[in-house]
């Protein structure tokens, strides 16, 4: 073909093609209102939520954007029944996760966590270092109620599953620059390449955070100068007697993934993540204190120690004074005020297709390190402080069969799993220092510990209406305590509190469960599906990770569940409306509480400290869900949900008896009886200009107590929160600017409280209002 006329029928091609595309988007305009599909693969296979007989929230990174969610805790504001919040300063950086009153909220590698945490479906088997950043995300699925014979391990309550974006050889990719309240600075892209043509394909991301912390360190003698000389002074305060802030974050976190498509029956995707955080600590604020007058010398009332109710504000010091006991004197110790995280991690998924048959291996090893500082009582007298260096490194390996018999009638598959993981928690404590009950040591503790397990799940297609799925688990754990107790000022001798009789205890933890699920569902049209469901989960035991006396040195059993739930699934008027409805009734047996009663053998009490894990007797939980996605009219969005959970013990065993001030009314920690949303958006086309969208979300989360003595001082009120984002975004979606404000009307809440047996009580502080300006680009 000559060139000329090569070139004019390249130009009539694309002229064609232009008007095709604005025939399309313009049929695409006329076209009625309707709520996008999100494929999940809850039960190992793509399916359509809407399909999918489990009660599930199911997010797309679009939805995450459009709700300025920047970290895994900022989910607990979109699906019902789930409380995420970050833990307690005492336990370090780490992510409190309950779904229907059951998780976990305390770091240590002694426990289970609860609610699985997966990514890529690669659990991670860590509560510490969980609070993580939504980085470059497909989709999230939140799974509500026990996961025993799906996601598997130790996911008692529900699980989190985080879903990266895969290469795809678009060549595209977004940058977006943020800045905000205190001096926010936050950076985030990710570009997809194409390194062989139809073959293979990289995906690199990365985000940056830094802004600086909302509560401050003050010195307690320069604002109080009566005190002078009575109580510790911190050199070098500024002019205001601020010495620090907590709150701030130094956040950076960059992943690599590989997409190989090695034949036309085999997908190879390698991923590797790098995270540095050097935060500052959690923000919290002394409640309450009512500690041993020895412990605070020279001061009657020890009041004074709490900042005013509503200011961001601490006395914590970071240091423990000069202090002497029955082993003489000891110089000052100056804790790290800061968070050191470090984590990496590689993962390796084969997806092989032979024939009907299709295997799936995924193996992943994690890294985990960080160090954090801690001042838990919040005064100059250094009365509870702390550092500790976590470790955990973990290897998983997965293996699913899926294939379909009977002419399509049975979807099956076989699995098999495997985990490995070694822990450490290693630092120096000071707890009530020179008092008779003192605890001084070093902690240098080893946590191995192994699951194995194999499992089955099948769907039967009994009509093209009618679906019965079953699955079963088997599971053996193993996880071993050693204890090290040294002296922190010499660590080669043991510690010569009455720690140093638990040096060289072992702990071991050994049990075998098998789970199984049992679900009936039917469409009643193809827009109305009802399910229901019997399933059982379990959590596995351990040893007290914190004893301070070798009589607290004592294994806990698992917690197990049997769980009851019926749903409902629906798509109304025409796909403009989504409501799905679910109700559950949980028997929750060997349920663990902390025992914070003084410890008492022969009638004396040989340590007023505490903090054992025991399986306190069984309860029954029960509640309602409802979620509502509606998009009425063309450009308006609405999302809402709306859980109730209530929570009932039903016995209390011997041991859960010598709980202090336990009943049958108590309340189970971080049960939130009823939790709400709602978010309305409007996109708005402006012509040329683009569009502007409007979001308003507003959250609303019932008390709950930390504690199941359910002392008022471990209550966390309810408290309701408004959220505001306007975005432009321009004609042809590459360009966008975003400016939103967080907690709008400024309220002052906090997010968890710690109350300790020693007489004092933290809480963890929630940021005031802020604002952000974010500019993307895409490309």
């Amino acid at each position: 073909m000559p060139a000329l006329a090569q070139a004019q029928a390249s130009a009539g091609a694309a002229a064609d093609a232009k008007v095709q595309a604005s025939a399309s988007a313009a049929a695409a305009a006329d076209a009625p209102p309707a709520i996008n599909d999100i494929v999940v693969t809850a039960q190992f296979r793509g399916q359509r939520l809407q399909d999918t007989p489990i009660a599930i929230t199911a997010l797309s990174g679009d939805a995450l954007l459009s709700r300025s969610y920047n970290t895994i805790t900022d989910l607990s504001n979109s699906s019902p029944n789930v409380v995420l919040k970050p833990t307690g300063s005492a336990f370090g950086p780490g992510a409190a996760i309950f779904i229907r009153g059951i998780g976990q909220a305390d770091t240590s590698f002694a426990y289970e966590p609860g609610v699985g945490l997966y990514i890529d479906d690669v659990y991670r088997g860590a509560v510490f270092g969980a609070q993580l950043d939504l980085l470059d995300l497909d989709r999230v699925e939140i799974l509500r109620g026990p996961q025993g014979t799906l996601a598997g391990k130790n996911s008692i309550g529900g699980a989190v599953k985080l879903y990266t974006k895969k290469p795809n050889g678009t060549n595209g990719g977004f940058i977006e620059a943020t800045t905000g309240s205190r001096d926010r600075l936050d950076v985030r892209g990710g570009a997809d390449l194409t390194l062989v043509d139809d073959k293979l394909f990289a995906r690199i991301s990365g985000v940056t955070r830094h802004q600086d912390g909302y509560l401050t360190r003050y010195d307690f003698g320069c604002r109080n100068p009566a005190y002078t000389g009575v109580v510790p002074s911190q050199a070098g305060n500024s002019g205001n007697c601020a010495i620090g802030r907590e709150g701030g974050t130094n956040y950076t976190a960059a992943r690599l993934a590989l997409r190989w498509l090695a034949t036309d029956n085999l997908e190879v995707n390698v991923s590797g993540s790098r995270l540095v955080d050097d935060s500052e600590p959690t923000a919290t604020k002394l409640v309450a204190i009512a500690v041993s007058p020895v412990l605070t010398p020279g001061i009657a009332n020890q009041s004074i120690f709490l900042t005013p109710p509503n200011e961001y504000s601490n006395y914590s010091t970071y240091q423990t004074p000069a202090f002497t006991d029955a082993a003489g004197s000891h110089p000052t110790t100056v804790w790290q005020p800061n968070t050191r995280l470090r984590t990496w991690d590689a993962a390796l998924t084969l997806d092989w297709k032979l024939g009907d048959v299709a295997i799936k291996t995924i193996t992943a090893y994690q890294d985990i390190s960080g160090r954090y500082g801690t001042d838990f009582d919040g005064t100059p007298f250094g009365i509870n402080t702390s550092t500790v260096t976590n470790g955990h490194r973990q290897f998983t390996q997965e293996l699913r069969i899926n294939s379909s018999s009977f002419n399509n009638r049975l979807d099956w598959t076989l699995g098999a799993y495997y985990y490995k993981a070694n822990s450490s928690i290693v630092g120096g404590n000071i707890i009530a220092p020179g008092a008779p009950f003192g605890s001084v040591f070093y902690s240098n503790d080893r946590i191995p510990s192994r699951s194995i397990s194999a499992f089955a799940h099948g769907v039967f297609h009994v009509t093209d209406k009618f679906d019965l799925t079953g699955g079963i688990r088997y599971t053996d754990d193993k996880k071993d305590y050693y204890y090290e107790r040294q002296n922190p000022f010499d660590i080669s001798q043991t510690s010569y509190t009455a720690q140093r009789l638990i040096d060289g205890a072992v702990g071991h933890f050994a049990r075998s469960r098998v789970d199984y699920r049992l679900n009936a569902s039917y469409k009643f049209t193809s827009d109305i599906m009802g399910y229901a469901q019997f399933s059982t989960g379990y959590r596995g035991g351990g040893v007290n990770p914190r004893p301070f006396v070798v009589q607290q040195v004592v294994p806990f059993n698992p917690e197990t569940l049997s769980a009851y739930e019926v749903g409902l699934k629906t798509n109304l008027l025409d796909r403009r409306v989504q409501l799905n409805l679910s109700g559950f009734m949980n028997d929750y047996k060997d349920i663990i509480f902390m025992n914070t009663a003084p410890t008492v053998v022969g009638g004396v009490v040989i340590t007023p400290q505490n903090s054992t894990p025991t399986n306190a007797g069984n309860a029954r939980l029960q509640g309602l869900e409802a979620e509502l996605h509606a998009a009425p009219v063309r450009g308006l969005s609405i999302d809402a949900s709306l859980s109730y959970l209530d929570f009932k013990l039903k016995s209390i065993g011997a041991n859960g008896a010598t709980i202090a001030n336990i009943t049958l009314a108590s309340q189970a920690p971080f049960i939130t009886k009823w939790k709400g949303s709602l978010g309305i958006q409007y996109e708005a086309m402006i012509g040329d200009a683009g569009s502007i969208t409007p979001r308003v979300d507003v959250a609303y989360q019932s008390s709950f107590f930390t504690n199941i003595d359910n002392n008022p001082l471990s209550n966390v009120p309810g408290y309701t929160l408004v959220n505001g984002r306007v975005t432009w975004t321009s004609q042809e979606h590459n360009w966008s600017l975003a400016l939103a404000v967080t907690n709008i009307g400024d309220k002052f809440y906090y997010l968890n409280k710690t109350r300790l047996p020693i007489g004092i009580t933290t809480g963890t502080v929630a940021a005031p209002r802020e604002w952000s300006l974010s500019l993307r680009r895409k490309f």
